[in-house]
């Protein structure tokens, strides 16, 4: 029985190391993402107009090995689209534990998600963040003037 309460109690004392050793021991994730008006997205903002430079920005910490960063941009709500219709993907290489951003710039007004995937090297998603932005304005007006270097409708080439 000694024997029996002995090794009960080793086996405690490596189980209680194991879950120490386990608990400062933490993995990659993306600790912050903010949507703004530059490439620090400092202010953070989810407001912007048409035609206006929108960054998000993806802070990775906890990294200390190569890994992938995925941004997708979807419509939400933007009138001639469909919800969830991908507008773009983009992968960027990071190494370590930094900041990473993606920029797009809306032609039309409406909701936008983005999403910032965070992969290890295997390609297995390792942790994910995502945001609306709201872009306001107006879509711009479908022109109706000639290109300067168009040939007239009625011209013949001689």
């Amino acid at each position: 029985m000694k024997k029996h309460f002995s090794s009960i109690i080793a086996i405690g004392i490596l189980v209680f190391i194991a879950m120490a050793c386990n608990a400062s021991f933490t993995t990659a994730n993306i600790s912050s993402f903010n949507f703004g008006k530059n490439d620090k997205a400092d202010p953070p903002t989810t407001t912007f107009n048409v035609g206006e430079k929108v960054y998000a920005v993806a802070n990775v910490s906890n990294s200390i090995s190569k890994q992938k960063i995925r941004f997708k941009l979807t419509f939400e709500n933007v009138q001639g689209k469909g919800k969830g219709e991908e507008a773009a993907t983009k992968d960027l290489d990071i190494d370590g534990s930094s900041a990473t951003n993606f920029f797009f710039t809306p032609p039309l007004p409406g909701e936008y998600r983005v999403e910032a995937i965070l992969l290890g090297e295997d390609g297995k998603e390792i942790d994910k963040k995502s945001g609306t932005v709201t872009v306001k304005g107006s879509a711009p007006a479908a022109s109706t003037e000639k290109p300067k270097d168009a040939p007239d409708a009625d011209s013949e080439d001689k």
